[in-house]
């Protein structure tokens, strides 16, 4: 059985991990805190900022931009936006807006992104009603879309209809585009690597289908292209065949609320997972949630990849 350790503590809602392979740090963001989160496991050394200019406004990822040392692309509830950050405990600033999505939609916000093999930035939004007293209540159904932002800047809705966007991973020979509706299923489409674009969408897994509690949340994927799902409010990643949809292999987390993870370390075989803590009680010491690290799981995952932006 793999070893599951807490790596980091004081986590209100870890969300969006992404290893950086040539900084050996691993990027996260704190949701509830609106906070910007680097971990280095070599030294075990965390460092937390706030966007200067934004400082209580919800943002869910961060991606270092290719060939702009200390530039990222970040998010600001429905604007995609570049940001310089040194990595230390100074505020991290944001340069420009890159693009806006949803501008008819002005409760919603945008979820998870990635860039895809080419840097073009893929990411989704969901409509969010603050006042709901749960999940089903704060999340507005089939208000949502999935977007790609070309290296331009140019917006372009791939999908729509999303109830919660989410986790986002392509197969090792980019045909295969691997998305995340959490209120629906893993979702399998063709994936054009020369236009960024997407078609025949397929219904990969449904959690219910195989006796799964909980909603599949953050993605991620191996270099046998076998998938690893955090299944929120099911204590639980999944190992998922990319191709099948069958169930591979159930690692426990000791926590309900698992977000997201992703593969990193020296030679990016660790699984780093985040939880989230849904009492959202700011007056807890701690907020009983944490950064988990899992070794030995005998898989590596790819390089993430960086975004690129002109």
């Amino acid at each position: 059985m793999a070893p599951v350790t807490e790596a980091v503590l004081t986590i209100s809602f870890g969300e969006g991990p992404h290893w950086d392979d040539d900084e050996k740090v691993l990027y996260y963001m704190n949701f509830m805190q609106s906070s910007i989160n680097k971990y280095n496991p070599e030294t075990g050394q965390k460092t937390t900022t706030e966007i200067e200019q934004f400082p209580d406004t919800y943002t869910s990822f961060l991606i270092p931009i290719e060939d702009k040392k200390h530039r990222f692309v970040a998010t600001l509830r429905r604007d995609i936006v570049e940001i310089e950050w040194k990595g230390d405990n100074e505020k991290a600033v944001v340069i420009r807006t890159i693009a806006k999505v949803d501008q008819d939609k002005p409760e919603n916000i945008i979820n998870d992104g990635k860039a895809d093999p080419r840097g073009r930035l893929f990411t989704g939004t969901f409509g969010y009603n603050p006042s709901g007293k749960n999940l089903n209540e704060m999340i507005l159904p089939e208000r949502g879309s999935l977007y790609r932002i070309d290296t331009n800047g140019q917006v372009n809705k791939l999908d729509e209809n999303i109830t919660i966007s989410n986790g986002l991973a392509w197969d090792k020979d980019g045909k295969t585009l691997y998305y995340v509706d959490s209120m629906d299923c893993i979702r399998r489409y063709d994936y054009d690597i020369e236009t960024g674009n997407i078609s025949n969408c397929q219904k990969l897994f449904i959690p219910k289908d195989h006796g799964i509690n909980g909603i599949c949340d953050g993605l991620t994927i191996d270099t046998e292209d076998n998938l690893w799902v955090a299944v929120y409010q099911g204590s639980l990643v999944l190992k998922i065949d990319g191709k099948t949809g069958e169930i591979i292999q159930k690692i426990t987390i000791p926590n309900s609320e698992v977000t997201s993870l992703a593969f990193g370390g020296e030679n990016l075989d660790i699984l780093y997972v985040t939880t989230g803590n849904g009492r959202w009680k700011k007056t807890e010491t701690e907020w009983g949630a944490a950064l988990y690290e899992v070794k030995g799981l005998g898989v590596r995952g790819y390089p993430a990849f960086k975004a690129k932006i002109n």
